[in-house]
């Protein structure tokens, strides 16, 4: 049996990056991951802004090599299209404290970037990166928590990450977890190429049509001409409108007029892939006695814009650090460990909380068409919508009733 101080299962972002914190401060780890990398990921392929603020803690000149290669595109801003078909281009504002040659965020497939971010692990002699080793099975006893794999193989440890994405049985055992249908998005993705009508600083694009609302229809521009298209709703809904949400990407790929002309010399890539999203709800532990759970295993998706990278990099970071705490002080108690949650969330809790209470009124599109018609015609308003993105009192407006109807009255 391998004896390990602190055991991190999933080796994507928030694996990776927790496992890197840790080598930064000198403390050894032993990182599972089920695939052989290269694998790829059914994601979005947006890396925001938090993920570089994240890496420019970890090595700054880790980023800077990050942000130079090629199969990553630098984005700049966000296209928003409403369902009457309005469209806005919203640039993002950069983090001030971020070098000035970066930009506010990067486009790439996550077999490319998660690959990277492992050739980096592998690098590390602190990281004892085990690959091919699913976790089946934990067990724990007032002094460990031991991991065990189908194939037999045991990992011990004093505590533990749980960071093995959205699917993870382990959200809900340890980590008490348990998601409802409309708390969990299903995404479904596919890859084209020869797409049209990209904002020339690859804005990532955000199509609201009326009925996928609050949910929406995805264009993420890639390099060589390649694009990850998609489309993502809550279960609840899917189950409700009795919706099949690969027919009606198809059709809007077709039918509708600002997205018909871009795919018509388009062609499709890849097939279409489905995947489960366990959206951010509400505050919960998010740690245990001897463990914590990171990223998507976590539930931290943005419940607005899907958003699960940067959370899953912060988590990461946060859950290394307070790992580095723990070991010092011999205390893997599920009291001590409580102060990760309350980092995360004095981090991004209030982030959260706003997105969580957004859907209710971009849910209407009546109320959506209003709000983009004005925005349209109104740099103030757009300046405000773009501030939102990255200021989180500006975003605290936008779920008060009362903006709309400024808004929509034109005050």
């Amino acid at each position: 049996m391998l004896k390990s101080d602190i055991s991190i299962v999933g080796a994507g972002p928030a694996g990776s990056i927790a496992a890197l914190f840790l080598a930064k401060a000198g403390i050894s780890c032993t990182l599972l991951d089920k695939a052989t990398f290269p694998r790829d990921k059914i994601c979005g392929d947006g890396i925001s802004g938090w993920v570089l603020t994240v890496l420019q803690q970890l090595d700054p000149e880790f980023l800077q090599k990050l942000a130079a290669q090629p199969f990553l595109l630098h984005s700049y801003g966000i296209r928003i299209s409403s369902p009457n078909g309005k469209t806005l281009d919203l640039p993002f504002f950069n983090d001030n404290s971020m070098p000035e040659n970066l930009p506010p965020g990067f486009i790439s497939r996550r077999l490319d970037f998660d690959n990277f971010m492992i050739n980096e692990v592998k690098k590390n002699p602190q990281i004892d990166l085990r690959e091919n080793f699913e976790v089946k099975k934990y067990e724990r006893t007032n002094s460990t928590i031991t991991l065990t794999s189908g194939d037999g193989e045991s990992v011990e440890s004093k505590l533990v990450i749980f960071a093995n994405g959205a699917n993870s049985a382990f959200m809900k055992d340890p980590g008490g977890i348990v998601k409802d249908k409309k708390n969990t998005m299903t995404g479904i993705k596919t890859y084209y190429s020869g797409i049209s009508g990209f904002h020339d600083q690859n804005y990532v694009e955000l199509h609201f049509l009326k009925e996928l609302l609050p949910g929406y229809f995805w264009i993420f521009p890639l390099p060589n001409g390649w694009a990850n298209v998609g489309v993502g709703l809550d279960q609840h809904r899917i189950s409700k409108k009795k919706i099949n949400l690969k027919k009606l990407m198809f059709d809007a790929i077709e039918n509708e007029p600002h997205l018909r002309d871009r795919f018509k010399n388009a062609k499709q890539e890849t097939r279409v892939e489905a995947y489960g999203l366990p959206l951010w709800d509400h505050r919960r532990p998010i740690s245990g006695e001897r463990f914590m759970l990171a990223g998507d295993a976590a539930s931290l998706i943005d419940p607005v814009t899907g958003e699960g990278m940067g959370h899953a990099a912060i988590s990461g970071m946060l859950a290394a650090k307070q790992a580095q705490k723990a070991l010092e002080a011999g205390d893997f108690s599920e009291n001590s460990l409580k102060s990760y949650d309350q980092h995360f969330y004095d981090r991004i809790g209030n982030e959260l909380n706003i997105s969580a209470k957004i859907p209710k009124f971009i849910q209407h599109a009546w109320l959506f068409n209003g709000v983009m018609n004005r925005a349209v015609k109104s740099k103030v308003l757009q300046e405000k919508l773009s501030k939102a993105m990255t200021d989180l009192e500006v975003r605290k407006r936008l779920h008060e009733p009362s903006l709309y109807i400024r808004v929509l009255l034109g005050m």
